[in-house]
């Protein structure tokens, strides 16, 4: 990797070994179980697992995670090494990256009572005028092709939805991913003309 790049890996966490994986931090294992469902907390948890065997694999470096002042998790011990994490359903999408903020998003694919309403309150004006105007039928993958390009931004930026609604400024680097036809997904970065390598997770571990 280097500072030109920004790699992605697509987690398929139903489908995951856990002989495969790394211990789960005494933290993670706590906040999996806040979830009443023993699904979504085996897929918080490979999720995860699976973040830390890709950092393990960039780096010897220590992997205690910690957040920012905004949340964002961060490496203490080499914080150069941005990383981001995005989980819906049972699909995981990683996004690293040397020395500039990232951000990733995947949704799986679903209907939504109000897409145009909520493409108004939380989308950018120009992003929510363009789904507006190819509305049709069927408008699940348009919308969250839309809705995780700014997700990502706003995970990179680390305004969260917070952010929601605003245009973005300045030069980026937001790439829509191919996730496989039940999914969208994006990364973003800011800072424009950066490369983007998609992995599958596992091959190079």
């Amino acid at each position: 990797m280097n500072s030109g790049e920004l790699h992605v890996w697509l987690v398929p966490v139903d489908k995951l070994r856990e002989d495969a994986l790394p211990e789960a931090a005494p933290e993670e294992v706590e906040r999996a179980s806040r979830f009443q469902s023993g699904v979504l907390q085996r897929r918080y948890l490979r999720a995860h697992r699976a973040l830390r065997a890709i950092l393990r694999s960039l780096t010897p470096a220590e992997l205690t995670i910690a957040a920012g002042w905004n949340g964002k998790p961060y490496l203490p011990s080499l914080p150069e090494l941005k990383f981001n994490l995005s989980r819906s359903k049972g699909m995981a999408a990683v996004a690293a990256s040397l020395q500039i903020e990232v951000g990733v998003d995947i949704e799986r694919l679903r209907p939504l009572d109000d897409y145009l309403g909520i493409a108004d309150r939380f989308l950018p004006p120009t992003a929510a005028a363009e789904f507006a105007a190819c509305f049709g039928p069927n408008p699940e993958r348009e919308f969250f092709r839309r809705w995780t390009r700014t997700e990502a931004v706003l995970k990179a930026t680390g305004e969260g939805m917070m952010g929601a609604g605003k245009e973005v400024e300045g030069e980026w680097t937001i790439m829509e991913i191919d996730a496989g036809p039940e999914y969208a997904a994006a990364v973003a970065a800011p800072r424009a003309g950066l490369s983007v390598v998609l992995r599958a997770f596992g091959e190079e571990l």
